[in-house]
């Protein structure tokens, strides 16, 4: 995917010379200086799977790496023991956090109590690992991936974090191709570039969008930020996270701050089934994108109205039929051999009918797409809480989390 083109967020794309060890030595002595977490959110079923267990084995070798945070979400205490012994290979830099210890459940339903966090979901997950590293002051840079990815290796979050660490971009965002035989990606392939496109149409020059259409893979879960700007990011709970976590750093930080860089050359993990409502499979996490854009977009200004999502419909349609066309000639010049135009086309049936939806939930929340507030400003509502919650993690047992004197 080499080539120099540039348009808003700065792009990197990977080149043949690439110097990988040299690159990790650079990063290796950086990282005295800022030390790096990895911050990992799991269901157990991710966690023992053969992908987690090569992600472990590629880590413990990766010196540069401070911490390992594992995030395990809606785990039983036999699965949490089970996942002590299977990050072993990280020794002493692994942190397995167990959510659904009564100290941390005791914890968050304190934050809850003041403000709101939302459901539970991959965003919450994320957001009490970050609670923790930022408790524990352990890590000044982190970076963020899915415990499910089956093409890791160590070159994945060396090209992750370089721009971080040794450049001194503010956010690091990670983009790649994703194909087996035939393309996969179908929310980012004929949901969220048609619908980012026919809202640029519709609501004509808007800086945001010009920005959120300039990312290659925007759906990726591989990021990489300094924990002081982490510890100002508001997250979406559910599956907007991806889409959200861009509009905070957008809010937070100029976009020239802000780089997209190619990891690896092919990516690969689990796929989800399309569904066949919008509380389930692909179509619940169209419906939360949708949502989180228009929650962005009313935020700054626009009106929208039961005419703009009909002719939001309509547009988004029209672009993402255009575009099966070209992804089956891709799968041709690239001898794929699935590509299925009648499935293509039923996705698209199926996301442009959540969109109504994922309007009419817009509409009920009186602020838009719920957000778990920043850390920043829970710890000034709640002082001390981020030693509460990494004492509720350290000893997660104990029924009620411990408060430090």
């Amino acid at each position: 995917m080499a080539d120099f083109y540039q348009n808003i967020v700065p792009t990197f794309t990977r080149l043949e010379n690439e110097d990988l060890i040299e690159m990790e030595e650079s990063l290796t002595k950086a990282a005295v200086r800022f030390p790096i977490g990895v911050i990992i959110p799991a269901l157990f079923k991710d966690l023992s799977s053969a992908a987690m267990k090569n992600i472990i084995r590629e880590l413990s070798t990766m010196g540069f790496i401070s911490r390992v945070y594992i995030s395990l979400d809606r785990g039983t205490p036999e699965e949490y023991r089970e996942a002590q012994k299977i990050v072993q290979p990280l020794k002493s830099r692994a942190r397995v956090l167990w959510n659904d210890s009564p100290a941390v459940q005791s914890v968050i339903a304190r934050i809850n109590e003041t403000l709101p966090v939302g459901p539970r979901g991959k965003g919450q997950a994320i957001w009490t690992a970050l609670g923790y590293a930022l408790g524990k002051s352990e890590v000044s840079v982190v970076a963020f991936h899915d415990a499910d990815v089956l093409t890791y290796d160590r070159g994945f979050l060396l090209r992750l974090l370089f721009p971080v660490v040794r450049l001194r971009y503010q956010f690091s965002k990670g983009f790649y191709a994703r194909y087996s035989d035939r393309l996969h990606g179908r929310v980012v392939r004929l949901f969220y570039f048609p619908f980012v496109k026919a809202l640029r149409k519709i609501l004509q020059k808007i800086e945001f969008l010009e920005y959120m259409s300039d990312f290659r893979y925007p759906l990726s879960g591989e990021i990489a930020t300094f924990a002081s700007i982490a510890n100002e990011l508001r997250f979406p709970s559910d599956w907007g996270i991806e889409v959200g976590i861009l509009s905070e750093m957008y809010r937070i930080v100029r976009p020239h701050r802000i780089c997209q860089v190619e990891i690896t050359p092919r990516y690969d993990h689990k796929h989800q089934d399309v569904g066949h409502d919008p509380a389930s499979g692909l179509a619940r996490m169209v419906s939360d994108i949708a949502r989180t854009f228009f929650t962005q977009l009313s935020s700054s200004g626009c009106v929208l109205n039961t005419d703009t999502l009909r002719a939001l419909k309509h547009t988004y349609m029209a672009n993402a039929r255009a575009y099966v066309k070209t992804y089956e000639d891709h799968s041709k010049m690239s001898a794929l051999t699935q590509f299925d135009m009648h499935q293509e086309l039923g996705s698209i049936e199926m996301f442009a009918s959540v969109l109504d939806s994922a309007f009419q939930e817009f509409q009920s929340h009186p602020f838009g797409s719920p957000l778990i507030p920043e850390w920043r400003r829970i710890e000034v509502a709640l002082e001390g809480i981020l030693s509460e919650l990494a004492a509720a993690f350290d000893n997660p047992r104990s029924k009620v989390a411990a408060r430090p004197v």
